[in-house]
């Protein structure tokens, strides 16, 4: 006997080992049932990996509004109208709901102008708009827990960016009409 042949192989040394030493003397499925099992669960892996993304992707692609650190609502408070934001200061105080925050800046080689944004039914003082980007709080434009809503710009302005992830740019305003854009946030409690 060779010596292939003493450690379980074929006389020749070369083959198949034997089954010997495993322990189990459950019958192994044959080859194309294992790799179709195995295909199946890399299938169905994939599947849930894939179904998670998607609802990811299309949430990250649309316009979403960014919450105001807590930490940062005193400092924002000056871009704020004090008439019509009390209540929505008082629940970002009290955890009850954050207030969101935008960035103004025109576009290089455009003039300056002038820009409100209207969110629900606060409208924010008026912001002159020049090449330095100015940081704006606001509340949401729609009750927190819905994620989504409706922001607009009116004013006197071209070529504005209005900084949301990923950024509105705002080609041209003439007066009240404005322009608008639908937006989404994230509604887990930010405190």
């Amino acid at each position: 006997m060779t010596d292939g042949a003493a450690a379980g192989g074929t006389p020749s040394g070369k083959g198949a080992p034997s089954d010997k030493g495993t322990g189990s003397d459950a019958p192994r499925p044959s080859g194309t049932l294992r790799m179709l099992i195995v295909a199946a669960a890399g299938a169905a892996v994939t599947g849930l990996i894939v179904a998670g993304a998607i609802p990811l992707l299309s949430r990250s692609s649309e316009p979403t509004l960014a919450a105001l650190p807590q930490s940062e609502i005193a400092a924002a408070m000056t871009t704020l109208d004090p008439n019509t934001s009390k209540e929505a200061v008082a629940d970002a105080k009290a955890c009850r709901a954050p207030m969101a925050w935008v960035a103004l800046v025109k576009q290089p080689g455009s003039p300056d102008g002038t820009v409100r944004i209207r969110s629900g039914s606060y409208l924010s003082p008026p912001v002159h708009v020049t090449d330095l980007p100015q940081r704006i709080a606001l509340p949401y434009p729609a009750p927190y827990p819905t994620g989504h809503g409706v922001l607009w710009a009116i004013g006197d302005a071209s070529a504005v960016m209005v900084y949301i992830t990923p950024g509105w740019n705002v080609p041209a305003l003439n007066g009240t009409a404005g322009a608008s854009i639908n937006v989404v946030w994230d509604t887990k409690n930010p405190c």
